[in-house]
């Protein structure tokens, strides 16, 4: 669905869909605080600390998760490094990587592997990640400038909530998702067979 293809809802219906955002996200506050209050407090997972993404070639992964998405490059696990670290040689192929942090959230770990991607027609796994409600759009149209397709806007929430679908260049879902969108779009689950291409870069 192209942007120019939204249409504004109401005022009454926009300004309730950013106070139904409004009370999620707070209601995630709260259980994060909660479960970090209530006891037993000794024996609590603190969070999640990273996801490994499966990438063919590190350098095109760079060129889009920092690139196009804007992380920030922590950094690079080379052979020679896990050499160093005394990891076995025969582990040290499988174990070369990027880490990559966005604003918030644990950090991505894209490893250089030619498998490990889902099947291209499934939904899950993919990543998800937070963008400001009034940002959505201009992610769209950043992607589509460089040559990515999208899925979306599309409601697979409450009103309000609203999500982009997208590949990386190696068949990783990933997912553009935000609460207090206001403008009226479809509910409903992405297409995912309208996400294959094959990326020149930015």
């Amino acid at each position: 669905m192209m942007s120019s293809e939204l249409t504004a809802a109401p005022l009454a219906a926009r300004v309730q869909r950013k106070a139904i955002g409004v009370g999620i996200r707070l209601f995630f506050a709260w259980s994060h605080l909660a479960y970090r209050l209530l006891p037993p407090w000794g024996g609590k997972l603190r969070a999640v600390d990273h996801l490994t993404v499966p990438c063919s070639d590190l350098r095109v992964a760079e060129r889009f998760y920092v690139g196009l998405l804007g992380a920030r490059l922590m950094m690079r696990v080379d052979a020679p490094s896990l050499a160093r670290m005394g990891r076995p040689a025969d582990e040290i192929a499988r174990s070369v990587h990027l880490t990559v942090v966005f604003a918030g959230g644990p950090r991505l770990d894209l490893f250089e592997s030619p498998i490990g991607q889902p099947p291209r027609a499934a939904a899950h796994p993919h990543c998800a990640l937070w963008v400001a409600p009034g940002r959505l759009l201009a992610w769209k149209k950043r992607l589509t400038d460089a040559g990515v397709p999208t899925y979306g806007p599309t409601r697979l929430g409450p009103p309000g909530q609203a999500s982009l679908y997208f590949n990386d260049p190696f068949g990783n879902r990933l997912e553009l998702t935000t609460l207090g969108f206001t403008a009226e779009i479809p509910a409903g689950a992405p297409d995912v067979s309208a996400l294959d291409y094959t990326w020149a870069g930015p």
